[in-house]
Parts: C-alpha cells; structure tokens; sequence
C-alpha cells in the first residue's frame, strides 16, 4: 500500500511548467524506498504490539499471563456465585418446607391433643360409671 501510495505521489510531483520533478529512474527509487520503509514500519508496530503482551511487570510474569490469569479466577469466581445462587435458592426452598412441615405437625398435634383430652373424657366417665355401678350394687 506504502509503495503504491509513493507511486502516486512521486508522478504527481510537477513544477510550475508542469514538468515532472523526478525523472522516472529517480522516482522508481523513491517508491522503492517509500515501500521498503512503509514494510519496515508495519513489521515495527505488529512487533511492538507482539512486544507489548510479553513485558514483564514488577513481580515476574507477562502480561499475556497476568490477563489468562485473570481470567481463569473470574470463570472459577463466577462458578462459585452461580453455586451459591443454586444453594441460597435450595436452602430458601428447604425453608419454605420445612416451615409448611412444622404447620402441618403443629396441626397434628392439635389433633392429637384433642383426641387425647376426648379420650380422657371418655376415661374418666367410664371410671365414674364403673364405680357409681360398684357403689350401687
């Protein structure tokens, strides 16, 4: 692209008279030049970008490292809240049962205090028929 560019902008180059500036073999070396250091400057920026990720910080490891790092703890931190989002949900369910299980064992042993103060009732009127028919005898 660099040497197209320098192609174009070395045939363009005219004087007043609008006669060219460069003869044409001066001109080719130009753009030859223009190219070979447009190619050197984009093998510098993909190096200085390759360069960038591999410089070591202040406690040894590279960047590149330091961002996988990261990124290895936020996958294991996320996990870890997604199962304690699945266990609070678990616990609130077990919760919410546990209490309906209560009510209803409460309910149940309303009943069976009742049916236990029918049958002492129902005891205790035998026993005074019992002993009122022993006294009556």
């Amino acid at each position: 692209m660099a040497t197209g560019a320098g192609l174009l902008w070395s045939s363009g180059l005219r004087d007043d008279a609008g006669e060219a500036l460069l003869d044409e073999p001066t001109a080719k070396v130009l753009v030859a030049l223009l190219g070979a250091a447009g190619t050197l400057l984009a093998l510098l920026l993909q190096r200085t970008g390759e360069v960038r990720h591999q410089v070591k910080n202040s406690h040894g490891t590279n960047l590149r490292d330091d961002v996988d790092d990261t990124r290895r703890e936020i996958a294991e931190v996320r996990e870890i809240a997604r199962h304690a989002v699945r266990a609070a949900r678990k616990a609130s369910d077990d919760t919410v049962q546990l209490r309906e299980d209560v009510q209803a064992g409460r309910l149940e042993t309303g009943e069976v205090r009742a049916d236990v103060r029918g049958l002492r009732r129902d005891i205790g009127r035998l026993t005074d028929a019992i002993n009122h028919k022993r006294e009556t005898q």
